[in-house]
């Protein structure tokens, strides 16, 4: 039974306009689409979109402007990329599970793939583990990769997006649409070099899960790290507003550092907190890839 893609499709059913499901599949054909390939179907003008893909004879019939959209001879292989390690049970910065929000988006993804005739695959992982699929295009196979990212719920070990990252590196030769899901944990010198390496022969997006706020919790409250509950901060350092103000600009800094590298690695990227953004958060994904770097 497809549980956890059922719950999906709902959601994106219930939460979408037509005319929304139709900008997310126009997305995400865009992706690999191009001006050599055959003319498949008409779309919904979107700003951004070249001038010259406009069907003036149907849009002179229409109230708005039509584009024409292309589809390509072969079938084309999505990666997901996703950080299953400890990391990901806890919450995000607006109180989502972090685990069930990278679920959402990868099975979003995925559907966008499986309803494009496109084969999907799954690279997960922590820091000293990578585990693959197969690639297959069925609703089946899809519902088979998402439990798994389930599964690893209450794992011990700790996250590090580049050991899936290097892994793909070494052992896939063929071009893919990878999307790799992670969260705010730094991207180093490591990483940068092994991102420009993909970048270099795949389609890459990346979508981060952020992390919850510390600085912005009570001050009597003591954070600490889920998976080891003995290590916390005292709520003597939490209540001292100059540590906190501290904490919180370093917080920043690193998630600028990481939105520098990526838009300097020309990699579309979003944030995401809350899975009620989910739909809109995916549409601007793709648009930014389809724009490319700005």
């Amino acid at each position: 039974m497809t549980v956890l893609l059922n719950r999906i499709k709902a959601r994106m059913t219930i939460h979408a306009h037509r005319r929304t499901r139709r900008l997310l599949d126009g997305d995400y054909s865009s992706v690999f689409h191009g001006h050599s390939l055959d003319f498949d179907d008409l779309r919904d003008y979107i700003p951004g979109d070249e001038v010259r893909d406009i069907d003036w004879k149907v849009t002179a019939r229409h109230t708005e402007p039509l584009v024409k959209r292309y589809v390509a001879h072969r079938r084309h292989i999505l990666g997901l990329v996703v950080d299953t390690s400890r990391n990901f049970d806890a919450v995000t910065s607006a109180g989502a599970d972090k685990r069930h929000l990278a679920i959402l988006m990868a099975g979003m993804v995925g559907y966008l793939a499986v309803r494009h005739a496109d084969d999907v695959m799954l690279i997960h992982g922590h820091a000293n583990h990578t585990t693959a699929s197969p690639r297959k295009g069925s609703e089946a196979h899809l519902e088979h990769l998402l439990q798994q990212i389930l599964a690893e719920t209450g794992t011990t070990s700790p996250g590090s997006i580049n050991t899936q990252l290097q892994w793909i590196t070494s052992h896939i030769n063929h071009r893919m649409l990878l999307v790799v899901i992670s969260d705010q944990a730094p991207l180093g010198p490591e990483a940068e070099a092994t991102i420009r390496r993909l970048r270099a022969q795949h389609e890459v997006l990346w979508i981060t899960i952020t992390d919850a706020d510390l600085a912005g919790l009570p001050a009597a409250s003591a954070p600490f790290d889920v998976a080891r509950p003995d290590h916390g901060l005292p709520t003597s350092v939490m209540t001292k507003p100059e540590v906190r103000q501290e904490f919180a600009l370093a917080e920043a800094a690193r998630r600028q550092q990481r939105n520098d590298l990526l838009a300097k690695l020309g990699i579309a990227h979003i944030e995401i907190d809350h899975p009620k953004s989910a739909l809109g958060r995916l549409h601007t994904l793709l648009l930014r890839h389809r724009r490319g770097p700005s």
